[in-house]
């Protein structure tokens, strides 16, 4: 999916749970750009069963005891080519599409 270059918050949040939706059923092919305008390929996942259960996030696995301030616009997603977790601002979301 192809996203405008100028977006209202209402469309950025809108396409921020989107994504983390896609994120949450299973792998997805992301591009974004970098802080420095570089374009940035990334192949990510929210779904528990594709993430190590170490790297499972605290919050996720002991309920109440590790809280996570949620940033109005930032998708933080576990990158699966590196093991570990990253994130970019969804208004730097260029195209995203599910898949294996």
């Amino acid at each position: 999916m192809k996203l405008p270059k100028t977006m209202t918050p209402k469309q950025i949040e809108s396409k921020k749970q989107g994504i983390v939706k896609e994120l949450q059923a299973g792998i997805v092919h992301l591009q974004f750009k970098k802080v420095n305008g570089d374009l940035r390929n990334m192949i990510g996942t929210l779904s528990l069963d594709l993430i190590p259960e170490e790297k499972h996030p605290k919050f996720m696995k002991d309920e109440g005891t590790g809280e996570r301030k949620e940033t109005e616009y930032l998708v933080t997603l576990f990158d699966t080519e590196i093991g570990d977790w990253r994130s970019f601002r969804t208004e730097n979301l260029v195209e995203y599409s599910r898949g294996v």
